[in-house]
């Protein structure tokens, strides 16, 4: 049963967009585009897979406000994340806590960590680093008619999946239309890596390689300040962060042969 604090209300008092969540998922959290949502999502994930829903509420919508405010009428709410289910209000993290049960926070051994990546994210991830090993290791045994096609398929290859990287953004906002990159609207900062990386490939071979490895830390950085607080399947961060290692040196050791050839 979820907490008892006098603040529950029909659903019908409460805001149409919780209604409309609660009618195909079993849990909703209300969260601020500043909520720290990662212990809620890691014990959601063990025990509700699937059956929870996240509502971003950024506090710069007026929409958003007046939803805010009559979650605080229904509930009681006074702060972010808050949580709800279909037999009522549940509260915050500590009342989600207890809701969920104590089986949420011991996972058995045999279980797989709510914290690790999906398989096919690692899958997928891993074997986008493929062409990046590959390249980075032939340009320095390649004969000499070769090593350049290696260094510019090294380039080329950075560029296109920097353009995906910013294309992630594009999905978010086709998702939710709050979603901003910094002072930026998402589909604005989207494009940005596309146009840089292509750029960069104008650029003579050493100098381009060294401005995409620029390019990627960048990209993580700008991507773990602006996804950090959303709800992202476990684990993808840190695997980006992996990747994006791998790319970087990829990219380093294809600049390492230009600069002793």
């Amino acid at each position: 049963m979820a907490q008892d604090s006098g603040n529950d209300r029909p659903d019908a008092a409460w805001p149409a967009a919780v209604g409309e969540a609660l009618a195909t998922h079993e849990i909703v959290a209300i969260t601020s585009g500043l909520s720290d949502l990662r212990e809620a999502e890691a014990l959601l994930e063990a025990t509700r897979p699937g059956r929870w829903l996240r509502l971003e509420w950024g506090m710069g919508s007026a929409h958003n406000r007046e939803q805010f405010h009559a979650l605080q009428q229904a509930t009681g709410a006074s702060v972010l994340p808050f949580f709800v289910a279909r037999d009522g209000a549940i509260g915050g993290l500590p009342e989600l806590r207890a809701y969920l049960g104590t089986s949420a926070t011991r996972a058995p051994a045999d279980t797989v960590r709510p914290d690790a990546p999906a398989p096919a994210l690692q899958v997928l991830g891993y074997g986008g680093l493929i062409p990046f090993v590959f390249f980075g290791a032939a340009a320095w045994m390649a004969q000499p008619e070769w090593q350049a096609f290696a260094l510019e398929a090294l380039a080329l290859y950075g560029a296109v999946i920097l353009s995906f990287l910013g294309a992630i953004h594009w999905g978010i906002y086709l998702a939710d239309r709050q979603h901003r990159v910094g002072p930026l609207q998402a589909p604005v900062w989207a494009v940005v890596p596309s146009i840089l990386a292509w750029l960069a490939v104008l650029q003579p071979l050493p100098e381009a390689l060294m401005t995409l490895a620029a390019l990627f830390l960048g990209v993580l950085w700008v991507d773990r300040m602006s996804l950090r607080q959303r709800a992202l399947p476990p684990g993808y961060l840190g695997l980006r962060l992996v990747l994006t290692a791998g790319a970087m040196l990829a990219l380093a050791s294809g600049l390492a042969v230009t600069l002793v050839a």
